[in-house]
């Protein structure tokens, strides 16, 4: 036990220094040591997404969509689809392999902040040379803005205990913030001021939408249901419904799910099997939803793309994101010592309503 104990220091340190020497460059890449983005196999400059299911076919995706809400199947599902690329990074031969996705999470950290973004990288080896392989590798790049669960412990006071408790009891506050109903934030080159006004505008419209409201508040009752699972009967409220939250480049209709969890009975991996999958990923009913997207999305796998993303601590807190806006990067090796091709895929979809319009819904894919 003293050397398991050693070890854990040891890694503790190891780590600190790590993020000690990241946190000295202040989230930015370094240009004298980033890998540099090159020309694609095609030799287009610009890096081109490749759909997994054509516009017709996502097309025939959400009339399938519209055939099963109005059969009773479902009042929402979310239609997802995975867009493809592959793209070349020069690799100077000093580099590590993994150098390349967290140079790339790094920019997509100061373009396109997130309160749940996160960064993990699972390679065997770390050098790209002629005598080593990256088969196994893969990073996960995502700028969520969205928490599924966390389980946290209480403000003192703010939750009263049965009498029959033990003073000591181990309570704590299990939530969820789903997401539905997004909108651009506004780019033009107007005045501030009246740039400020055309983007509180387009908030206000968010707010109001009737169609965004009903996606919100179909999650909000779904996920009220599985945190009721395992909450303390009559516990789970919801303090904010249908909040809009503003993020650097986009409005986002959120609402917050909350629930009295008794630690004695139950713990942070027990409130994620009954909750996951995240419901604002799958639609509802949970479970008959999740058979008809199967069929829909033709059994391609969304691979880490709406699953969830974070930490589980030993005092029996956790916090985790759903992986949406992500990049997932795995490196294609080659006999190269100074180029690197690489593979991205990137999760997409929307929620499909009995008042979603097609052309728009393909289009949000690409927003």
């Amino acid at each position: 036990e003293r050397n398991s104990s050693n070890d854990t220091i040891s890694w503790i340190h190891s780590v600190k220094n790590a993020l000690s020497s990241m946190g000295s460059s202040k989230g930015r890449v370094a240009q004298d040591s980033a890998p540099t983005l090159t020309n694609n196999p095609q030799g287009k400059k610009k890096v081109s997404f490749i759909p997994n299911r054509s516009k017709e076919t996502y097309e025939k995706d959400i009339s399938r969509s519209h055939e099963e809400i109005r059969n009773g199947e479902s009042y929402e599902l979310c239609v997802t689809n995975q867009l493809e690329a592959e793209f070349e990074v020069s690799l100077p031969k000093s580099k590590n392999i993994h150098e390349v996705p967290l140079s790339i999470y790094r920019l997509l950290r100061e373009k396109n902040p997130a309160p749940f973004s996160a960064y993990m990288g699972f390679y065997r080896d770390g050098r790209l040379d002629s005598s080593s392989s990256s088969s196994g590798a893969v990073s996960i790049c995502c700028s969520s803005p969205e928490r599924f669960l966390s389980v946290k412990k209480p403000q003192p006071g703010t939750i009263k205990c049965d009498r029959s408790r033990n003073s000591t009891a181990k309570i704590f506050i299990a939530e969820s913030k789903p997401i539905k109903g997004t909108a651009s934030r506004y780019t033009g080159d107007e005045p501030t001021e009246i740039a400020k006004k055309i983007d509180s505008k387009i908030a206000a419209d968010l707010k109001e939408s009737v169609k965004d409201k009903a996606e919100n508040l179909m999650i909000v009752d779904l996920l009220r249901n599985d945190l009721g699972r395992i909450c303390e009967v009559g516990s789970v409220h919801v303090p904010k419904l249908m909040h809009i939250e503003t993020y650097a480049t986009v409005h986002q209709m959120v609402s917050t799910v909350r629930g009295t969890l008794d630690g004695e009975k139950n713990n942070a991996i027990d409130v994620i099997e009954a909750c996951f999958p995240g419901g604002s990923m799958t639609g509802a009913p949970k479970q008959r939803t999740m058979e008809i997207l199967e069929e829909i999305e033709q059994g391609v796998s969304r691979g880490p793309y709406s699953g969830c993303l974070g930490y589980i601590s030993l005092n029996g807190c956790m916090d985790m994101n759903i992986i949406i806006r992500s990049a997932i990067l795995t490196p294609m090796h080659d006999d190269k010592n100074t180029a690197s091709r690489w593979k991205a895929s990137v999760g997409c979809g929307g929620a499909i309503t009995a008042l979603s319009v097609s052309e728009d819904e393909y289009q949000g894919l690409h927003g």
